[in-house]
């Protein structure tokens, strides 16, 4: 395979002062010969041996998501670091996920470094709990949140023989505790789901290739009722003739056909150096930007890698086929099933006030991330207020609950793009609210106040 000095081109690298001096700061507790080795352990989990065998040949059966499940802090800060100092080996996705966290502490790094216990906090998340990033991350925003509506904010210690929130916030004669929860990711449903469509494509995916289709697929079903050849057999590929335009449509799937433009696709890649996988290249296969939509796509053609190594580095130069396959399901009992509730969050964290030193001054953070769409997302959130609803306040050390949801998105134009939308729910004691704004992640002359959520609004 070819492969093109790194200099020859010319990477943005990104100055971008705040993003530096969070990863800085979080370096900091990192020893380097440590990190040298977190690192290359990092790089040999995601590098491969690019394979030129026709993609299908061999089955696919699990997720192709590139991340880092034992590491996770390690693996965030590499995604930060390549950010900056490796762009040609940038993974669009998952850094869009983590960049904008790094970005907002890195707004206020001076006030986040005095927070008290940030420091041990930040050991423990890098040290000892390094697949907890998630979670912790989510404290440390929460910290410097309630630090900057003015708030003396310290991390409390866990105790062996009761329970303690995450932190305490006082302001002249007020005094607030602070439990945070963090919801994974993505529901198992949505595993099960995808690994279902990806059995269902390695039965059609040859044949997509070698016809350059581009299908529009939404299931009324839900997956797991149908074989894994239910697509092979209804679209019987080997045999019938399909064209753009054509459609099938029955009770448990509709399904529309068009082409992949390859002679587009190329006229691009002649002009612009697309990297292997990235928002562009999807967007030139799938004819837009992907959207709430879910979406699999495969390409035979000519390839290169930019500097050394084989660590995310592989670019296109010339494709001869592709197909794109975009996925929905509508099916009720699907949406439910990814509207997940955040009850068990709410009930673990208002154990953590149990004790006799808490009052009613105690507030939960719960965050969560929006990637299933508006359906799922609408029907959530009416989860959410019916649990809410359903507090019993009596004898209960509880005021507030803030519900944090967040979406990041990687589209062609940008490195990275995110939604934030705050929902406080009911008052449960006191009417009016400790803290003003309200926002973790987006800066504050970036916010603005709108009734609708995220995922009512245009995608960007």
């Amino acid at each position: 395979m070819k492969r093109i000095p790194l200099e020859n081109y010319n990477f943005k690298i990104q100055a971008d002062t705040d993003i530096q001096n969070s990863l800085n700061y979080f370096m900091s507790f990192i020893i380097e010969k440590d990190w040298i080795k977190r690192r290359s352990d990092i790089e040999k989990m995601i590098s491969y041996e690019f394979s030129s065998e026709v993609p299908f040949s061999k089955p696919l059966t699990e997720g192709t998501l590139l991340a880092i499940k034992n590491d996770v802090i390690g693996w965030y800060l590499y995604l930060v670091d390549v950010y900056i100092n490796e762009p040609h080996k940038y993974e669009y996705y998952q850094g869009a996920r983590i960049i904008p966290i790094f970005k907002r502490i890195g707004i206020d790094i001076n006030l986040f470094k005095n927070i008290a216990g940030i420091e041990k906090r930040i050991k423990e998340l890098i040290r000892k709990r390094k697949s907890e990033a998630d979670a912790l991350l989510f404290e440390l925003l929460v910290a410097l949140l309630w630090t900057k509506n003015g708030y003396n904010v310290s991390f409390l210690e866990e105790k062996k023989d009761s329970k303690t929130p995450d932190l305490v916030a006082t302001k002249g004669s007020e005094t607030w505790h602070i439990e945070c929860k963090r919801q994974s990711k993505t529901a198992d449903y949505t595993y099960r789901e995808t690994a279902k469509r990806q059995r269902m494509l390695n039965y059609i995916g040859k044949e997509l290739l070698k016809k350059n289709l581009l299908l529009d697929v939404v299931f009324h079903v839900e997956l797991e009722n149908l074989p894994d050849t239910y697509l092979k057999n209804i679209l019987n590929l080997e045999k019938g003739k399909v064209f753009s335009g054509q459609k099938i449509s029955n009770n448990e799937v509709t399904i529309s056909f068009s082409s992949v433009n390859i002679s587009d696709i190329n006229d691009h890649l002649r002009l612009n150096s697309v990297k292997y996988p990235s928002p562009m290249l999807n967007k030139l296969i799938g004819r837009k930007s992907v959207d709430h939509k879910s979406f699999s796509c495969a390409i035979l053609g000519d390839f290169f890698r930019v500097g050394e190594g084989e660590v995310n580095n592989l670019y296109v130069n010339k494709i001869s086929h592709a197909f794109g396959v975009f996925w929905k399901c509508d099916a009720k009992e699907a949406i439910f099933a990814k509207a997940r509730d955040i009850k068990n969050q709410i009930f673990s964290a208002i154990e953590q006030f149990s004790g006799e030193e808490y009052d009613d001054r105690s507030v939960i953070h719960v965050g969560m991330e929006t990637y299933d769409g508006p359906e799922v997302e609408s029907q959530r959130f009416e989860k959410i207020q019916n649990t809410a609803q359903s507090i019993d306040t009596n004898n209960l050390n509880l005021s507030w609950i803030f519900c944090h949801f967040f979406q990041s998105y990687s589209v062609p134009e940008e490195d990275w793009v995110i939604d934030e939308t705050v929902r406080s729910l009911t008052p449960l004691r006191n009417t009016y609210p400790p803290i003003q704004n309200l926002m973790l992640v987006i800066p504050d002359d970036e916010s603005h106040e709108d009734s609708k959520p995220h995922w009512e609004k245009p995608l960007p």
